[in-house]
This record gives structure tokens, C-alpha cells and sequence, in this order.
């Protein structure tokens, strides 16, 4: 998938990552506060501050990011990143789990590509809603306004670890750093039968 904008010099192409885009998609991935914390040391952050305040829950998550995962792509840099996994595959409901986009991919609508790529993905693969969480106020408010989503209720943070490798190769664990400012998640759900497909 394409998208040309006639008013901007580069299109934007949505497409899958390569074992090659590892280094950018972790580049784009530091714009969501992600930490590195075990990988290839030229995509490693430094070491945590001694002060440094983290929330957790007891999760892993397996990212293989040759599988249910996109990247924004102007052919000079990754401008974004998304993936999505199965929340609970018997009842096809699906579960958003990481987007990232880099602020001149902000400028470009990059998060709202890549976010109805991976919506279709989810419709595509037999899934009839999808479930999100966000400790972001304005992200809930996008996430409402754009796409239809209506929030389930408010759970207290957390955090996965997150193991990343494309296809069995280059495996990186990172986590999120979490946000001070913020102590709760909002937990918000689409149904993909009844919403609408933005423009």
C-alpha cells in the first residue's frame, strides 16, 4: 500500500519490515519512551537513572515483526511502527499492541495509516473486535474521534516486556519506561462489524 500526497515531496509506503529496517523501527520505538534493555548494542539506550521508575505487569510479549506488523516508509527513513496480536483467537478478538510514530511522521498522518492498515489486517484475518489500551490522554481522544472506539473503563498501569525478532532473527527485549504523570490505562474497544473505515 502506497499513499502519494501531492503536496508533499516523498510518498509513504505501508508496508511489512525487513530484517534490514530493525535499527529504524527501534529508532522510531524510542518516540513511545521503548528501552532497550538487551539487544544489539548499536540500537541499545544507555542504562536506566538510578531514580528511574517502571511499571510492569507479570507479561511477556512475543513481537515477531515479520507477522502482524507495519512500518511507514518514505525511502529514507521509518516515519512509524504498529503491530497487533489476537487477544483471545475463539472469539476473533483482536487487541492492538504497539504504535509508534516519529514527529515528522506526525506532520504526515503516519499513526492514522498505519493504524487502518492494521485495522483491515485484523478484519482480513477473521478478527470482530479489537481492544487498545492507552495511558495517553490525547491518544484515547484520537482513538475515539478517528476510528469509533468507546472506552470499556480505566485499569491501573501496566507495562509488558517485550521480546522483538523478525522471523527468529535479531532478537531484542525492551520495555517501556512508563510515564510519571500518568498512572492508569484506559481500555478501549472497537467493534470491526460496526465501525466506520476512515478516509
Amino acid at each position: 500500500m502506497t499513499i502519494s500526497e501531492p503536496r508533499l515531496e516523498q510518498s509513504i509506503a505501508i508496508r511489512r519490515p525487513e530484517y534490514s529496517d530493525l535499527g529504524g523501527v527501534f529508532q522510531c520505538l524510542r518516540y513511545y519512551n521503548i528501552h532497550v534493555l538487551w539487544g544489539d548494542t548499536e540500537r541499545a539506550d544507555s542504562d536506566f537513572d538510578d531514580d528511574e521508575i517502571l511499571t510492569v505487569r507479570n507479561a511477556i510479549s512475543h513481537i515477531d515483526l515479520a507477522d502482524k506488523c507495519w512500518i511507514a516508509d518514505n525511502g529514507e527513513d521509518i516515519l512509524g511502527f504498529c503491530c497487533w496480536d489476537w487477544r483471545d483467537v475463539s472469539s476473533r478478538s483482536a487487541k492492538t499492541v504497539l504504535i509508534s510514530v516519529t514527529d515528522a511522521g506526525r506532520a504526515r498522518n503516519v499513526g492514522k495509516l498505519l493504524q487502518k492498515r492494521r485495522l483491515d489486517e485484523m478484519r482480513e484475518c477473521g478478527a470482530i473486535d479489537v481492544h487498545t489500551w492507552s495511558d495517553d490522554p490525547r491518544a484515547v481522544n484520537w482513538y475515539q474521534r478517528t476510528f469509533g472506539y468507546q472506552i470499556m473503563g480505566h485499569e491501573p498501569i501496566r507495562h509488558s516486556l517485550h521480546r522483538f525478532h523478525h522471523n527468529g532473527q535479531g532478537e531484542v527485549w525492551a520495555i517501556h519506561r512508563g510515564f510519571r504523570e500518568h498512572d492508569t490505562l484506559t481500555h478501549l474497544r472497537l467493534s470491526l462489524e460496526e465501525s466506520r473505515r476512515p478516509q
